[in-house]
């Protein structure tokens, strides 16, 4: 499966895109618990950012530079726009691209926090190997990624559910164990959501 970008742009232009309702509860709870902080982990990439709810969450909470990388310049559009309505546009930048293509002009070396929720998981094969290279290059030693993904074992699954895009139980140790300490964090059955450490 490639990514196709006509088809975010729909889901985007029509205000119907399933995942794009609120900030990931998983993401507030670990601000507002103090486990992320903007004094630890100022700089922040979002890959795959959508509208940038994350993103200008993040950067109204301090954090900065937030950077959100998107392919769909309608999401981009809209996440541009919740910045300045937010008052965070001197602290979160939008850049089109896509993340499964090489290096991304723009970015800096190296990010404290990654926040990755659903570009992965979008993916199969090459790409995704192409996200993961690209997680492993922009985080720097002790800092964090915050990763979310369906999984499952598509041979268990019935009908529609075996199209859907997810990553099989236990890859996300043979794409990141290596380099990554990972801590599995609670979420919904056939949900995945990790914190990852870079060792």
């Amino acid at each position: 499966m490639r990514l196709r970008p006509w088809f975010y742009n729909t889901l985007y232009r029509f205000n119907v895109a399933p995942w794009d309702k609120e900030v990931r509860p998983q993401l507030t709870e670990l601000v507002e618990s103090g486990r992320l902080t903007p004094t630890e982990l100022p700089r922040v990439l979002d890959l795959g950012c959508g509208t940038g709810a994350e993103a200008v969450y993040l950067a109204g909470k301090g954090f900065g530079p937030v950077v959100g990388v998107d392919f769909s310049p309608v999401a981009l559009r809209r996440a541009r726009a919740r910045a300045v309505s937010a008052g965070v546009v001197e602290r979160c930048t939008f850049t089109e691209a896509d993340i499964t293509a090489g290096p991304i002009p723009g970015l800096a070396d190296s990010y404290d926090l990654i926040c990755d929720f659903g570009a992965l998981n979008d993916t199969e094969g090459e790409q995704r190997l192409a996200v993961a290279r690209a997680i492993h290059r922009l985080s720097r030693p002790g800092g964090k990624v915050l990763l979310w993904c369906f999984q499952g074992d598509k041979s268990q699954l019935k009908g529609g559910a075996k199209m859907a895009p997810m990553i099989a139980p236990g890859e996300e140790k043979e794409l990141f164990g290596d380099a990554f300490d990972l801590e599995y964090l609670p979420t919904r059955p056939r949900t995945l959501m990790l914190l990852m450490t870079r060792r």
